[in-house]
């Protein structure tokens, strides 16, 4: 009987091969740098294989890339901008901030 693959893990995979292929690496290139086999980095970009929050560092580490953008994928350029500059915002503002974010973002939908 056929595995069921989990959506998850297929999205993440497919993340994994996209930057290492961006990368021009080949699966053992990836599998030294991060200290798997190729056959491990195979299943997981295949989404047959999930990941433990280990190899996710790994991976993210020879990568060179966050372990955010592996689970979640990338995220607009702006969103590291406000975040960088909510860190410097008293946590009691930043929830007004977060509310006129909320209703700028309602008004332009």
């Amino acid at each position: 009987m056929p595995r069921t693959l989990k959506d998850i893990n297929v999205e993440v995979g497919t993340r994994i091969k996209e930057k290492r292929l961006a990368q021009k690496l080949t699966r053992e290139e990836l599998a030294r740098l991060s200290g798997y086999t190729a056959n491990f980095i195979q299943e997981v970009e295949r989404g047959r294989s999930g990941l433990s929050s280990e190899s996710i560092r790994a991976l993210s580490m020879a990568l060179k890339v966050s372990a955010d953008s592996l689970l979640f994928g990338d995220a607009p350029e702006e969103f590291f901008y406000i975040s960088q500059k909510l860190k410097a915002v008293p946590p009691q503002k930043r929830e007004h901030i977060l509310k006129i974010i909320e209703e700028a973002i309602a008004c332009s939908q």
